[in-house]
């Protein structure tokens, strides 16, 4: 099938299991991207990723695929934007006290940004969750992030990813650990990355255009398609990531793709 973007005002496309798999671009990744960026609408490359999307495009460039920092939104990006918002003010007088759990993306995209929180004993605003596997979530800054929650903190999850694949295999996520965290603390989480409806808004806020104009095209049926239809989009669903042709077809009415296709070659 060819792209048919009648109707559309933004295009929005999911990075891994779509564009690329790893270290490697996927059928069709780089062509498509270089065709949308010909075409006269804007596009917005988005993923559940717990880093910066300054590291997400210099990963990107090692592929071929040329993307600048406002057109990746990513899980960390959607925290971030999440705690200034709920705890700071508009003018930046108020800054939000926080505790990162999360990832050295998370340092990057708030320093200077807020009050970075760093013993139990202090007043802490939000508690940012990233997966076990990261240089902030060590095993003596999950036991002071149990405290801080404890004491009322929020604890924020990047998102609700269970686990992720890596080059070691399947890997614990930040679901997993927020999960984990909340159960301690008998806290309630909020989640900022995909399928959760503050993701795609915010998302669809900066780019300046309405979920139901946006055509996304992505891999997960839960993550990407569910999320998205929820909010009125149109959706593809290519078959390059986690999902099988036996699954998109089994899937319940709300999670299944408007089309489906083996790879991006046949978007182009």
């Amino acid at each position: 099938m060819k792209l048919d973007l009648n109707g559309c005002r933004a295009v929005l496309l999911d990075l891994d299991g779509t564009l690329y798999h790893e270290d490697d671009a996927l059928p069709g990744g780089a062509d498509l991207v270089r065709a949308l960026r010909r075409r006269p609408i804007p596009f917005a490359c988005l993923s559940n990723s717990t880093t910066s999307p300054q590291r997400v495009i210099e990963r990107l460039s090692n592929m071929d695929i040329d993307l600048q920092p406002e057109q990746i939104y990513t899980a960390a990006v959607a925290a971030a934007d999440y705690v200034l918002d709920r705890f700071g003010s508009s003018d930046g007088s108020k800054r939000p006290r926080i505790f990162n759990l999360a990832t050295e993306g998370i340092r990057e995209l708030l320093d200077g940004r807020v009050t970075w929180v760093q013993s139990a004993d202090e007043p802490c605003d939000a508690v940012i969750v990233g997966a076990p596997a990261n240089v902030m979530a060590t095993e003596p800054r999950q036991r002071m992030a149990l405290l801080l929650v404890r004491h009322g903190a929020v604890p924020v999850g990047i998102c609700a990813d269970r686990m992720y694949p890596s080059a070691r295999g399947l890997e614990f996520g930040s679901g997993a650990l927020t999960s984990m965290l909340c159960y301690a603390a008998n806290a309630q989480p909020v989640y900022c990355g995909k399928p959760h409806d503050y993701f795609f808004l915010e998302l669809c806020r900066r780019i300046r255009v309405a979920p139901r104009d946006c055509l996304l095209i992505g891999d997960n049926l839960e993550s990407d398609i569910g999320g998205a239809k929820r909010l009125g989009m149109r959706t593809i669903l290519t078959l390059t990531g986690v999902t099988r042709r036996s699954d998109a077809l089994a899937a319940a009415t709300e999670n299944q793709a408007d089309a489906i296709v083996n790879d991006l070659t046949e978007l182009l």
